[in-house]
Formats: C-alpha cells, sequence, structure tokens
C-alpha cells in the first residue's frame, strides 16, 4: 500500500501542471466561510505567516465554545479529567469515593464548576476531588506541606 501511494505521489509531482499549481493555493487571500472575514490578521498563523485554519479565530472560538456548551456537565467534567490522565471510569470511582463533597472541608461546592480535580504539579499525579477554595488555599500556599503547617500553627495561636 505504502510504496503503491508512493508511486502515485512520484507520478503527480512529475505533472508540471500539477506541480505549478501547488503553490498557488498558499497565495490565495483568506476567507472565512462563515462571516467572510480577508484580513490575515484575524486568522491563526504559522511562523512563516501562512493560515493554520479555514475560519478566523472569532469563529473558531465560537465554535469551540459551543461543542463546549453542547457537552452535559458530566462529559465536561470527565473531559477536564483526561488531561490529568484519568480515563471516565477512575474519575467515576474518585467522584463516588468523595461522595460529591470536597475532600478537605467535607462541604459540597455551590458553585457551577463542581469539584476540582486537585494534581501534583511536579509528578502530575491526582490526588483527589477539592471545593475551589480548599483547591485555591493549597495552591495559593504552593502545594508546601511545610507552609502548610506554619499556617496551621499561626491560626491555632
Amino acid at each position: 500500500m505504502r510504496e503503491r501511494y508512493s508511486l502515485m505521489a512520484k507520478a503527480r509531482w512529475a505533472d508540471p501542471v500539477y506541480k505549478a499549481n501547488q503553490g498557488k493555493s498558499i497565495q490565495k487571500p483568506p476567507l472565512c466561510p462563515d462571516c467572510g472575514a480577508t484580513e490575515i490578521e484575524k486568522f491563526y498563523v504559522d511562523a512563516l505567516g501562512k493560515r493554520t485554519n479555514k475560519i478566523c479565530r472569532e469563529c473558531h472560538k465560537a465554535k469551540s465554545k459551543d461543542r463546549w456548551q453542547a457537552k452535559s456537565t458530566l462529559e465536561r467534567r470527565i473531559s477536564v479529567a483526561q488531561r490529568y490522565g484519568l480515563t471516565e471510569e477512575q474519575y467515576l470511582d474518585l467522584a463516588a469515593k468523595h461522595d460529591g463533597k470536597c475532600g478537605i472541608c467535607g462541604e459540597i461546592p455551590q458553585t457551577v464548576r463542581g469539584l476540582h480535580i486537585d494534581h501534583c504539579h511536579t509528578t502530575g499525579k491526582v490526588r483527589g476531588l477539592l471545593c475551589h477554595s480548599c483547591n485555591a488555599g493549597i495552591g495559593a500556599l504552593r502545594d508546601d506541606p511545610k507552609l502548610l503547617s506554619k499556617a496551621l500553627e499561626y491560626l491555632t495561636n
């Protein structure tokens, strides 16, 4: 199969008309099929200044947002969990273990975003699910147990 493709590609490139037309597609001015934008500044470009996307940035962002919003809450949370290397089953097991509550304060989160996936920024290992406040608190203390114990000592004095 690979050899056949190679022979076909060689035959195409041997055709002078094909070779001449290859550079012309790059020279076409940009045109977003959704909104009609034609300025290259409105498109994603690579280091050479060539478009990397058919549609402009704004249309791309809008479509991405629509795709994200079309997902259910569970699908969104699983999608985020996959960024941390968790499978759908692992995330559901973790959520069941926490019973919808924060791993530190034990409260049910009141925000729309729900529980955050707490992970070690050095190793990438997932530690558990936390509410926004606890997650931000640990982050503010730079995930440092020594700082956390100093904060505890400060609060108790």
